[in-house]
């Protein structure tokens, strides 16, 4: 080989690159796409490579070929297969420019889609659900990603499901080009499901058999993953730990029986907490509380309170146990001694009952309780002391979106008691409370939330009602306008002395002004009255300013109880959310 042939090759490469570097740009690409609109520009667009540096002809075309296929195969992953495609790219003022002019030709259609289950999902109505959700339709254009997005689908729920032998003994999409249809088969043979065993426990200070009624499923239950999930939630949720985790061991299945391990850390066992707040009915306020979150290995626990304000002190203690299911089934002893004092209105109680807390999956919560009450109370010129036995029951239910400033949701509240002389009362006593509050939102800018209180008393002799079972309205929460429980009927000196009935309302509009700021108008209306035809609305108008605070909102209002002929004008000042 003579010295000249030896650096032919050289030469060629040295030429190469002389010629790259004196048409090199540095230029990224600018991408045209033209003859398609919609989902498939879009998906072209989405294919083709524009996030490069072109720097040198050499480069373009090899940039060009790599584009065409690109450009073709987001076509025919819409089902386009038979589309003429041109491509222009050339430089323009230091950038290149490509040009894709593109005539998609006829679309495929999906002729025929075939998807049938065998094994043990055959039966399972999770898969049928999901069959009617799929996308693939017959006579639909061909989706590529259709397909794949169905038998994905298939397989997530397999697994969700505990088919976990699962296969797909035919998965195939068949096209016919020149004829223009496409067929679809997807056969799944789920094999046996598998089944949930035993639930272990790491260690930990609490019953085994307790620990087994916060498992929402028996052992041999069929597996699903939302089983197991809600194991984890129903842990986490009980009070009793700081974490949990827990695992299926599917390598440990025994009979298609798959062990699960809980592992848990219990919480600190004694927790000691403190509050300070504001309200224009109580004035400053502080709290101070205890709980022992398991008095001992059945689950037991015991929360006690300190409270102060001054308008209400009180102290409050409740022991806790769990019944059937602990996180929804509770069986409580409460004791408790309050004092309150509200202008000529005064009230001590002592308290000692036993109540019974039932939360069902329809969200619905059935409290029955019965509670021994002996109160020391004065109203204006009624004074007097009440012991009473009184058994009760209510419902409540409260649904919301939104965490601790909800844009949506409702409350329920429906409540009987009631006291008989013949079972040792001092007075003859039936109490029906309801309330309702609703809240709704048009987008994020406009919220509406209306609300409603009503209630009544039946009794013999309404002077031996202690104040703390009579209704009055006017407060923050009540008739805005009017100071905290300023409104009902009254004795001979003008001091309110609660009434027989109770029938208030709200209305409140409020608007987005900026990040978690809203400006509120509203209008209150009612009262407290003795009779169905004593009925004297007072009316509370007034607009307000409010705030989405980490701890929930926070409102202020300026209120004037326009139903009076003096106008009073009074600020209000809450925290917490609506219901």
């Amino acid at each position: 080989m003579t010295a000249a042939s030896r650096l032919t090759p050289w030469l060629v490469c040295l030429g190469l690159a002389l010629l790259m570097a004196s048409t090199r740009t540095d230029a990224s690409v600018r991408v045209s796409v033209n003859g398609v609109e919609g989902e498939v520009r879009d998906n072209v667009l989405a294919f083709i490579d524009a996030d490069v540096d072109l720097d040198s002809e050499l480069a373009a075309r090899f940039y060009q070929d790599r584009t065409r296929r690109q450009v073709q195969e987001a076509l025919e992953a819409l089902g386009y297969y038979q589309a003429a495609i041109a491509l222009e790219l050339e430089p323009v003022q230091g950038d290149w420019v490509l040009s894709a002019d593109i005539e998609p030709g006829p679309r495929i259609t999906v002729r025929a889609v075939a998807i049938r289950i065998s094994g043990d999902a055959a039966d399972d109505e999770a898969f049928a659900a999901l069959r009617e959700r799929l996308p693939l339709e017959s006579g639909q254009g061909l989706d590529h990603g259709d397909y794949q997005s169905s038998k994905r689908a298939l397989r997530n729920l397999a697994i969700e499901r505990g088919y976990f032998d699962y296969r797909f003994s035919q998965a195939e999409l068949a096209i016919d080009v020149d004829e223009g249809w496409a067929d679809v088969t997807l056969e799944l043979d789920s094999g046996d499901r598998y089944m949930l065993g035993e639930v272990g426990f790491s260690s930990v200070p609490l019953r085994a058999s307790f620990l087994q009624r916060l498992v929402p499923f028996a052992p041999g239950a069929p597996y699903s993953a939302e089983r197991v999930a809600e194991l984890n939630r129903r842990l986490l949720e009980s009070g009793y730990f700081d974490d949990a985790v827990v695992d299926t061991r599917r390598e440990a299945a025994e009979g298609k029986r798959i062990p699960v391990e809980a592992n848990v850390g219990m919480r600190d066992r004694n927790t000691v907490s403190t509050g300070l707040g504001y309200s224009t009915d109580e004035g400053p306020r502080v709290r101070l509380g205890f709980t022992r979150h398991y008095v001992n290995n059945r689950g037991h626990s015991l929360t006690s309170e300190v409270r102060a304000s001054p308008v209400n002190q009180g102290v409050n203690a409740r022991y806790r146990i769990p019944l059937g299911d602990p996180l929804n089934d509770n069986l409580s002893v409460n004791a408790g001694w309050d004092n309150e004092e509200v202008d000529d209105q005064a009230s001590e109680r002592y308290a000692f009952g036993l109540s019974r807390r039932q939360e069902f999956t329809s969200g619905w919560v059935r409290t029955q309780s019965v509670r021994y009450l002996d109160e020391r109370f004065s109203a204006g010129e009624d004074s007097g002391r009440s012991a009473l036995l009184m058994p009760g029951l209510s419902f409540s239910r409260t649904r919301s979106r939104g965490g601790i400033d909800p844009f949506r949701g409702d409350y329920q509240h429906y409540s009987i008691e009631g006291s008989a002389r013949a079972l040792g009362s001092d007075v003859d006593i039936a109490r029906l409370r309801l309330g309702n509050t609703w809240l709704r939102s048009i987008g994020r800018a406009h919220r509406f939330q209306l609300r409603a209180d009503l209630g009544g008393i039946a009794t013999n002799d309404f002077d031996d009602v202690p104040t703390s079972l009579r209704f009055f309205a006017g407060g923050d929460q009540s008739v805005r306008g009017f100071s905290y429980r300023s409104l009902g009927p009254t004795d001979a000196g003008g001091e309110v002395t609660g009434g027989r009935y109770l029938a208030t309302g709200s209305a409140e509009y409020s608007y987005a002004v900026r990040g978690n700021w809203r400006l509120a108008l509203f209008a209150d209306a009612g009262n407290a009255f003795d009779g169905p035809d004593e009925l004297d609305p007072e009316v509370g108008t007034g607009f307000g300013l409010r705030w989405g605070s980490p701890v929930g909102p926070l409102r202020v209002d300026i209120a004037w109880g326009v139903s009076r002929d003096d106008i009073p004008v009074r600020l209000h000042l809450s925290v917490g959310p609506p219901f």
